[in-house]
C-alpha cells in the first residue's frame, strides 16, 4: 500500500524488540538508523528511528511511557545541540509522550493545582529551550488534544485527552516551517486513539 502511494523507501524499528515501534516512509531516497543513540537492549532502543536525506534528518519517535523515555528525550536533547551547532536542517516527529503540564493535559486547563503531570516534563522542557515545536510555534493561543483512551462516552464529554504527539524543528529548519495541524479524523471515527500530527515544511 504504501509503494503503491509512491512511498518506496521505508524503514522500521528493529522487529527483535518487543514493545513500541517506529515506520518512516518517503518518496525519496533515505539512509535510516535504527536505535540512532546507541541505547540498550532493556531501554526501548526501538523508540527512535533516524531517516537522513540529503539536506534533512528526520527521527521518528515513539516515546515509552513514564520515567522510561528519560533515556531518549537526553539523547534529543544532546542531538538538538548538537545540530543547531552545525547549523544543520532537523526535525523530531511522533509521539512524545510529555509535554507542559499546564496545557497538554486537559484535566490542567484553568485550575491552579495539576490534576495529573507529566514525569519527564523538566527534560521537555529543556528540549524546547533548544528546538521548536511546530505546532505551538504556528498556533501560540490555542488548545487540541492529540490523544483520548479508547472509551464509549465521546472524547468532548470526558475532558481527558493529551497533547503528546508533537513535532520539533531545528534553529536551520524553522524558517521553513509552513504548517502544523492535526487531523483528528481517523480518532473521531474510533479507529486509533491518536491523532494525526501533519507538519509540512520546505
Amino acid at each position: 500500500m504504501l509503494e503503491d502511494s509512491g512511498y518506496r523507501h521505508h524503514a522500521g524499528s528493529s522487529p527483535q524488540y518487543r514493545g513500541n515501534a517506529v515506520l518512516l516512509a518517503a518518496r525519496e531516497r533515505f539512509t535510516p538508523l535504527v536505535n540512532p543513540f546507541g541505547l540498550a537492549d532493556d531501554e526501548y532502543p526501538n523508540a527512535v528511528v533516524e531517516a537522513r536525506f540529503d539536506r534533512l534528518r528526520v527521527y521518528g519517535v515513539y516515546l515509552p511511557g513514564q520515567d522510561r523515555k528519560r533515556p531518549h528525550l537526553r539523547c534529543l536533547i544532546a542531538a538538538a545541540q548538537r545540530w543547531n551547532e552545525r547549523d544543520e536542517r532537523a526535525l523530531a516527529v511522533g509521539d512524545f509522550n510529555s509535554g507542559r503540564n499546564a496545557t497538554d493535559i486537559e484535566l490542567n486547563v484553568g485550575r491552579s493545582r495539576l490534576a495529573d503531570e507529566f514525569s519527564t516534563a523538566d527534560l521537555y522542557a529543556e528540549l524546547e529551550e533548544h528546538w521548536t515545536e511546530a505546532w505551538l510555534h504556528l498556533h501560540p493561543e490555542a488548545l487540541e488534544f492529540s490523544w483520548y483512551p479508547f472509551r464509549k462516552e465521546a472524547p468532548e464529554k470526558r475532558r481527558n485527552g493529551w497533547r503528546i504527539d508533537k513535532a520539533f524543528v531545528s534553529n536551520a529548519l524553522l524558517p521553513g516551517l509552513q504548517n502544523a495541524q492535526y487531523d483528528h479524523g481517523f480518532r473521531l471515527e474510533g479507529l486509533t486513539d491518536h491523532s494525526g500530527l501533519i507538519v509540512d515544511v520546505v
